[in-house]
């Protein structure tokens, strides 16, 4: 598959569980742990937003919130924005780096709630 390049103006989008008071704060902002990539995985999982729909990144509006992230902040932080295409969703995209508690803290404290479907 051909890989996008991710420029600087582009919106990388992140489900996060909120029934999981680990995820969710009470005031409905994701936790740091939203976005720091579990121990497996080679980087953050987002979605490109211009390459997907909120409907296919959510997957499931019963479990997930949507947030958005601006490809610059994260660059901006050192990390590295990657286009990971997987079967069934090219939209998918890895942040990679060295993601340290305050960078996920970042992270979080930068991420935009997008209101779907509500």
């Amino acid at each position: 598959m051909k890989k996008e390049t991710i420029s600087p103006q582009d919106k990388l989008l992140r489900r996060v569980q909120f029934l999981d008071p680990n995820f969710i704060k009470p005031d409905g902002t994701p936790a740091s742990s939203s976005f720091t990539p579990k121990r497996d995985e080679e980087g953050l999982s987002v979605d490109i937003e211009r390459l997907s729909t909120y409907d296919a990144s959510i997957q499931d509006v019963g479990r997930f919130r949507l947030f958005s992230l601006d490809a610059s902040f994260s660059e901006n932080l050192g990390l590295i924005n990657e286009h990971d295409p997987i079967e069934g969703n090219y939209a998918h995209a890895l942040i990679k780096g060295d993601f340290t508690k305050s960078i996920s803290r970042k992270l979080a404290a930068a991420a935009k709630r997008i209101h779907y479907p509500d």
